[in-house]
């Protein structure tokens, strides 16, 4: 019986935990050639104007780490990236975002360091006066620590701590997983439109807090023929001392993306002096368009060539992630790669480290590879909501986190849509690979699957034929699937998945006859027929937090009736920062029998980071295995402290490792070194450095966090005085304009010139950006387009232009003249009509009669009682008023209506 795959150790060999020095023959060089030979490679990327980089380094706040966190309240997802500042003694939140998030009516000036409203009702009263020290929170005068507060020019930023005291809320936050989980002790506004929310939905089915679509324009990014590339940079020196000899090796890693041939690139290049052999490079090149305008009839979301992957087939082949080919498909970017599976894979550079959780679980950690590329490949999913976490961990201190969430009931194919995808390549093991894939919705609750594939077995390539039928009724989900080896073996499959007492069941039986494949290699007694059972969901404590756990069970019996069976559970707990969590695997083969598990401990709270892990076994016999410790701490500046241990209990050995990184800045620099109790040393130093061009101003920046793999914008801001939409003679540019991106505020502000550079953004994905109008100077500016929808794009900075306008007001006061008695009519419709014929604005008159437009642009309009209302309430007014907005922002007052009964 083949060994189950299981989460690798969490104990991280990278450079700033355990360099990892390969041993070999050679003797020792002179450091100083070594360093001089790496760096020669950078000498063109590296010269960028010294002030850039300082401004880049100015950028950062002193003395803390600017993070993007995650806002959720139970299975809510409210923000899924909310500024916030970490300092070692705690992490400070925007009061009025998180005040706006949670309905909670507080509002900020942070100009004047001031913030006021109430909490839940009128009567609770706070106020914040921070230049005087003072908060009055319910009623309650309290002094302020200034330092438990920061002002900045978006939002007053308060430690947590203080922010949870203030508001009837608990806040837990999860640095390793950059998520703020929200607790209310008292029922906020804000619940009962989600309450209303999950009772549309399926029972049982946990669904996000979706915004409402702003159904901005979209806006293009032309592709061009060539462009400057961002690059991700890493030169690392290593030395390594042993008992028979002294070693030393220099190696450099590089990640591009720039526009190439009207095309997105991606170019990964990695080199070592040590073993010049093992030099990689891999190229890929294509386009990616999320609303499906790839290729005309077609309809494509997705087209690339170069370095792609391979999709596997259930029960036929594994996912390849690396091989030059092709690969076209219009798959939705938000669904599962394939029916109740999915894979993630991406690119993972040398010293770099991955974590996946599922559902809040850990379930898989992979190292860096040779080709640079890490691979998820087939993750079950479960009936309900599939959230997928992957936290990246960069040599330096370096941490990213990305998000998938899947619900599998709510992916099915619509009736009538067509999904497909088609790959090929040739592997680094010179295997020709081929997928075709297709999904039709067939009707509202059936949807049926047909694929054609060819993948090695052994030494020889096999072609596959496969057939699947998928039904969707209530609170299950069916699945019959067929596959066809071309040597003529056959399998059949019936999968249910269902939902019981807030538990996601999952059932499989798949028979085989003479069939082999990558999934079912050949062999003297082969598989007959597979059995499986799965469990995935939370258990309620009254005393603790949903304990989230998962149990298989797989039972494999063979042509010769002897049977294989294999457990695996897991359970993990979270609370307080800490995260703990147990998975044990149990194996029975032929009577003998074989037991194992790993314990998990992770706290991570402020600055302060500890892990561990300890490996056992059961059976045969109780035993330790494997104990690894690690302690994180963050000093000023972004400077972070490692400690770290390794214990191996069979053979008595350990290993013990300490670093000092520096993750902030413009360049980041880590320093490390190791001892192991084979009387083995090591040294290193590594240096990582992030380099893009604003192409508005020409500026380089130098960063020491990655930046080529996301999305970028360069957005100005201007005063409009001609109205022609255009900066040009006259305009002027506008100073401290902030901006949302997808609902959330961003940090970048407006410089002097009116331009803001707006960094990591999505790849690939629809953005909405708008200018914030609580950042603008004058109440009366108003951005003539509201926002724009893009879609960034690694090495690409979208260049963008807001043109604001000073608008004016209308107001007056609708009147019913009925037997020869006048008197203010409400509920009105007040429409201002442009010169398109469209509605700009309406609104509503009050119980007296009274109407105000507020935020008119510039521009001559049509002012007038809405026909509609009129004819249904059987009134006719006596006269409409054209009116004349100019750009100075004019008050329009008295342009008052008269109605009168249609008989009259």
């Amino acid at each position: 019986m083949s060994a189950p795959k299981q989460a690798a150790p969490c104990w991280r060999k990278r450079a700033s935990r355990c360099p990892d020095i390969a041993a070999g023959g050679g003797t020792m060089r002179s450091i100083p050639i070594l360093l001089s030979q790496a760096l020669l490679a950078l000498a063109p990327m590296l010269i960028c104007p010294v002030d850039a980089a300082a401004a880049a380094a100015a950028a950062a706040p002193a003395e803390a780490d600017t993070v993007l966190l995650e806002v959720r309240l139970g299975r809510h997802l409210l923000s899924e990236a909310v500024n916030a500042y970490q300092y070692p003694h705690g992490v400070f939140l925007p009061l009025g975002e998180m005040a706006r998030l949670l309905t909670i009516a507080i509002k900020t000036e942070p100009g004047a360091g001031r913030a006021g409203g109430f909490l839940l009702n009128e009567q609770r009263t706070f106020n914040l006066d921070v230049p005087r020290a003072e908060a009055i929170v319910d009623g309650r005068r309290d002094t302020l620590d200034r330092s438990m507060v920061r002002v900045e020019a978006d939002d007053i930023y308060v430690a947590s701590t203080l922010l949870a005291r203030w508001l009837p809320v608990d806040l837990a936050i999860d640095l390793s997983s950059l998520s703020v989980m929200v607790t209310p002790r008292a029922t906020l506004p804000l619940q009962a439109g989600l309450d209303r929310q999950d009772r549309g939905k399926r029972a049982g089915a946990a669904g996000a807090f979706d915004p409402v679509d702003p159904n901005y324009p979209r806006v293009s990014t032309p592709y061009a023929l060539g462009g400057v590339p961002f690059i991700d940079q890493t030169v690392a020196v290593d030395l390594l001392r042993t008992p028979a000899r002294r070693q030393a090796d220099a190696s450099y890693t590089a990640y591009l993306t720039a526009d190439l041939l009207g095309a997105q690139a991606a170019l990964f290049a990695s080199r070592s002096l040590r073993d010049s052999a093992g030099a990689s490079l891999r190229l890929t090149m294509g386009r990616h368009d999320p609303d499906a305008g790839l290729l005309g009839p077609l309809h494509a979301r997705s087209v690339q060539a170069g370095s792609v992957q391979v999709p596997g087939i259930d029960n036929i082949s594994y996912s390849s992630a690396t091989g030059n080919g092709a690969a076209i498909s219009n798959r939705p970017l938000d669904q599962p790669t394939r029916f109740d599976r999915h894979s993630l894979q991406g690119d993972l550079p040398p010293g770099w480290d991955v974590e996946l959780y599922y559902n809040n679980a850990l379930v898989g950690f992979q190292q860096s590879r040779a080709d640079g590329k890490y691979s998820f490949d087939d993750q079950p999913l479960a009936y309900g909501p599939n959230e997928f976490r992957l936290v990246f961990h960069g040599p330096l201190g370096q941490l990213r986190v990305e998000r998938r969430s899947f619900l599998l009931e709510g992916s099915a194919v619509p009736a009538g849509s067509v999904f497909y995808d088609v790959s090929a390549h040739r592997n680094v093991a010179g295997h020709n690979r081929f997928a075709a894939r297709l999904d039709w919705g067939v009707a509202r609750f059936l949807s049926a699957s047909a694929a054609l594939t060819q993948s090695p077995v052994g030494d020889a390539d096999h072609r596959y034929s496969h057939l699947g039928l998928h039904s969707y009724w209530q609170a299950f989900i069916l699945s019959g699937e067929m596959a066809r080896d071309g040597a003529g073996g056959t399998l059949a499959q019936l999968t249910l998945k269902t939902q019981l007492a807030g538990l996601a069941l999952s059932a499989r039986r798949a028979r085989m006859d003479g069939f082999t494949s990558e999934a079912f290699p050949a062999r003297l007694d082969p598989v007959r027929t597979r059995d499986e059972l799965r469990v995935d969901g939370a258990v309620d404590a009254a005393w603790l937090l949903p304990l989230p756990l998962s149990l298989q069970v797989r039972r494999d019996t063979f042509a010769s009736r002897l049977q294989a069976t294999e457990v695996l559970a897991r359970v993990g707990l979270y609370s307080g920062g800490t995260a703990l969590s147990n998975s044990v695997r149990w194996q029975s083969l032929a009577g003998a029998r074989a037991a194992d598990g790993m314990l998990q401990l992770s706290r991570r709270v402020a600055g302060l980071g500890i892990s561990g892990q300890l490996q056992y076994t059961i059976v045969p016999q109780h035993a330790l295995s494997t104990l690894a410790l690690t302690l994180d701490h963050k000093l000023y500046d972004g400077y972070l402290v490692n400690l770290g241990a390794v214990r191996s209990f069979d053979d008595g050995q350990y290993r013990v490792t300490g670093s000092l990184n520096k993750s902030l800045g413009s360049y980041g620099l880590g320093l490390s070194a190791f001892y192991s109790s084979r009387h083995e040393a090591g040294a290193g130093i590594q240096l990582f450095l992030a380099l893009g061009r604003e192409p508005r101003q020409g500026q380089w920046m130098a960063d020491a966090q990655p930046i080529a793999y996301s999305g970028s914008a360069s957005i100005r801001v201007f005063l409009d005085k001609n109205l022609n939409g255009v900066m040009d003679d006259g305009d002027e540019p506008i100073k401290g304009a902030g901006f949302t991106v997808n609902g959330g505020n961003h940090l970048a502000r407006t410089g002097a010139t009116g331009i803001a550079y707006l960094n990591r953004l999505p790849p690939n994905a629809n953005v909405d950006l708008a200018v914030d109008p609580s950042t603008l100077e004058d109440p009366q500016w108003v951005a003539r387009t509201k926002g724009v929808r893009v879609v960034p794009r690694p090495g690409k900075v979208t260049q963008l232009e807001f043109a604001i306008n000073i608008t004016g007001e209308v107001d007056g006061t609708a009147f019913l003249l009925a037997g020869g008695v006048k008197r203010g009519i409400g509920e009105l419709q007040i429409e201002l009509v442009d010169t398109d014929r469209r509605v700009a604005a309406s609104v509503r008159s009050t119980s007296d009669g009274y109407y105000v437009l507020p935020y008119v642009l510039p521009g001559r309009y049509l002012l007038r009682i809405s026909p509609e209302q009129l004819k249904r309430l059987k009134l006719e007014d006596t006269g409409m008023h054209l009116l004349t907005m100019t750009h100075d922002g004019d008050t329009l007052n008295g342009r008052d209506f008269v109605i009168v009964p249609a008989a009259e």
